[in-house]
């Protein structure tokens, strides 16, 4: 037709120039009008025949997982009328079974590994009909829901978050934030709220997972997921008067906090936890109290010199590493990171040079002769050659007998595969005087650089096209120097070098799993990365569950009484180099949920997204409320008035946790009220005096722009100060 301008498909609507697409539920006749100078001309019927169908969708999730989105239709287009099987087969991988409810709209399930490259093959059933359909990963991304609040007043968790481009729709599960694990059935919803029943699950114990769902059906639209994570806070209404609650920002009225009890037993004592997550420095709150009597006066402070054995300030080594890491890693990301070398000889040579920073000074490098002491099924150890004498009969075979029997199995277990650039199968043990026997008033065990896993291999005789080795190496100080700092050869052999191991390989692995395995951008936050490492100590079976421990840890475990002071006004976070409110800090928060999630926790860690929100990730919780657990922990671990079990420790090395580690320092919280300071991610926590029996009023002021999480407990008896 001359002129034609207007295309319509009858029940389907206008045919724009990249034509149309219709999906049918039953067998349908379509008749194209088409309009122009000379009228209006019809197409003959077009005839579209629909039969029972499955659909596949893969995609990739903000959490290192592979998720599967299976449809099933019968030719009218309904849902499957019975419970039916499918069956997915990835590229190259084991086959997965996903079971589809009947009437089910769509089902879906979720692969702990990253998307494979090829199609993934699904096969499937509706009665006599045999169904296939086959589908490639989508690279597609979508952001995840932010501010998820939840409340349950009433029974049914009442959850909101805000919308997120470009999504379908979302999933909203009730987490029991005790057991992790989910608590009844998921719910699909289109808006950005949902409701759902709180069923036998205390309200203390419930979180709620949200997910953002590019696509609801295998419908074309590339499948990605993002997962965000909230709690059920006790609400604006003054909470249940539980034994422990945790109040939000959002229940705030203005600038005021009501927690109302309508009746404690005799003797019966609160104690508030503030918790200022993701607020400013120096965040200031405001607390009351009505009904309970005056605490005792709080102990004088020990003097200062009894906090630490040295006055001095801790030196800061592994900050001058992690400084260094974080520039040469953004180097590599900006100019590429070095393909892994071809596998070659697993046989390490005898005798060869390395580039060895001198005293933590990366501008400063010396190629220095080795020799080769021990070869072992993962790790070749040598000496710088100036050395050799330094070492009695049978170091090496202590020490690379703790390596292979202890610190490797720990690591590669609980975090992950370490990279292998070179090619050998094989991680350098490096060892020599050159690391310093006293940097800035303390001393350097020992350290894992990223250079030479991120750079080429530096050819010079002086090492100065950039100091890498091209290879995954551990550098360990001399014995002498170790000697030097007051420990004996036995003790480096036996405790203080294979614990360094385990601390460092930890390191190595995180930057494998997390930017070479995986894509990242950026080095992970130093106080998760350093947490991670002490407990891979812990798990090798050194640091705090050493008798002798390392050389903080001795420090923890050595003071008592009365000249204990407490862990309190630190940042979880910031790294500030203080081996008191730092490493403790990060050890602790890290161990209490090592021992609590699993045997796989450190690797969903190590292979996360990296920072606070890798970390939520992984705990199926958001931050403040990990904060909350943890706080909790540090304060009523094993004292006999912790409001809940889950607030215990685990394990030998942690019970009673205050005999071995520092318990967290309080505030009392008298009638006349108190103010408190709260670092950035940090704490304050204060203690009432104990009620004479009745109604109790808790009132928390702030101005700050981001209101403070608040935790209430109610206990009987003392805490330790």
């Amino acid at each position: 037709m001359t002129g034609a301008d207007t295309f319509t498909l009858d029940g389907a609507g206008p045919v724009g120039s990249s034509g149309a697409v219709v999906r049918p539920t039953r067998d349908t006749d379509y008749v194209l009008r088409v309009v122009g100078v000379g009228g209006e001309v019809a197409s003959a019927p077009l005839h579209v025949t629909v039969t029972s169908s499955l659909g596949l969708a893969v995609g990739a999730d903000d959490a290192g997982g592979t998720e599967l989105l299976v449809r099933l239709r019968h030719a009218d287009g309904t849902p499957q009328q019975q419970d039916a099987q499918v069956t997915v087969v990835p590229p190259g991988g084991d086959p997965v079974q996903l079971l589809c409810a009947a009437g089910q709209a769509a089902c879906s399930a979720r692969l702990d590994e990253l998307p494979r490259a090829g199609d993934y093959a699904a096969s499937g059933a509706l009665g006599s009909t045999e169904l296939r359909a086959r589908a490639a990963a989508s690279p597609g991304r979508i952001d995840p829901p932010r501010h998820v609040r939840a409340t349950a007043p009433d029974g049914t968790v009442s959850a909101s978050w805000e919308g997120v481009r470009g999504a379908a729709g979302y999933r909203v599960q009730l987490i029991d934030l005790g057991a992790d694990e989910p608590a009844g059935e998921a719910v699909f919803v289109r808006g950005n709220s949902g409701s759902i029943p709180l069923g036998a699950l205390s309200a203390q114990r419930a979180g709620i997972a949200v997910e953002a769902w590019s696509a609801l059906e295998p419908d074309g639209t590339p499948l990605a997921v993002s997962r965000a994570a909230g709690f059920v806070s006790a609400g604006q209404a003054g909470g249940s008067g539980a034994k422990w609650q945790m109040f939000a920002p959002e229940d705030f009225s203005g600038d005021t906090l009501r927690a109302e009890f309508t009746q404690l037993a005799p003797g019966e004592r609160l104690a508030v936890i503030a918790l200022n997550a993701g607020g400013k420095d120096g965040a200031r709150a405001r607390f009351e109290i009505a009904g309970t009597a005056d605490p005792e006066p709080a102990l004088a402070a020990a003097p200062a010199g009894n906090a630490l054995r040295t006055a001095s300030a801790p030196p800061l080594l592994h900050e001058a590493v992690r400084a260094h890491e974080q520039a040469t890693l953004w180097e590599a990301l900006a100019l590429g990171i070095p393909a892994p070398a071809p596998g070659g000889s697993s046989t390490a040579p005898a005798q060869t040079t390395f580039c060895i920073v001198r005293g933590l000074d990366f501008g400063n490098r010396v190629r220095k002769a080795a020799v080769r002491v021990l070869e072992t099924e993962h790790a070749a150890f040598y000496v710088d050659a100036e050395d050799l004498s330094h070492y009695p009969a049978g170091f090496f075979d202590t020490l690379g007998g703790l390596f292979e029997s202890r610190a490797y199995p720990a690591d590669r277990l609980a975090f992950g595969a370490e990279s292998d650039v070179d090619g050998n199968g094989k991680l350098f043990v490096v060892l020599s005087h050159e690391l310093g026997a006293h940097l800035n008033g303390g001393w350097l065990l020992g350290y894992f650089g990223n250079d030479d896993v991120l750079r080429p291999r530096d050819p010079t005789p002086w090492c100065g096209a950039g100091g890498s080795n091209g290879a995954d190496i551990i550098y360990l100080n001399d014995v002498a120097n170790a000697q030097a700092n007051g420990y004996s050869a036995d003790d480096a052999a036996r405790s203080v070098f294979p614990a360094t191991l385990a601390h460092e390989l930890q390191h190595l692995i995180n930057l494998n799993q997390r930017c070479l395995v995986r894509r990242c951008n950026g080095a992970e936050e130093t106080w998760l990365n350093e947490g991670l490492s002490k407990v891979a100590e812990d798990l090798a079976g050194f640091g705090w569950n050493d008798p002798q421990g390392r050389g903080e840890g001795a420090q923890y475990l050595g003071r008592g009484g009365d000249q204990l002071r407490g862990y309190d006004g630190r940042s979880l976070t910031r790294w500030e180099g203080d081996p008191i409110g730092n490493y403790q800090g990060a050890h602790s928060f890290v161990r209490y949920f090592a021992d609590r999630r699993g045997a796989n926790f450190g690797a969903r860690l190590v292979q996360g997204r990296g920072g606070v929100a890798g970390l939520e990730g992984a705990l199926h919780m958001p931050f403040a409320r990990a904060m909350a657990d943890w706080a909790t922990a540090l304060l009523f671990s094993n004292e006999g008035a912790t409001p809940d079990a889950r607030f215990d420790y685990l394990g030998a090395g942690w019970s009673p946790l205050h005999v071995r580690l520092r318990h967290l320092d309080w505030q009392p919280l008298p009638a006349s009220g108190a103010d408190a300071s709260l670092r950035t991610d940090g704490l304050a926590v204060l203690v009432t005096g104990p009620s004479s029996g009745g109604p109790a009023t808790l009132t928390v002021r702030s101005t700050e722009a981001v209101k403070p999480h608040v935790v209430v407990a109610r206990f009987t008896g003392d805490l330790p100060r």
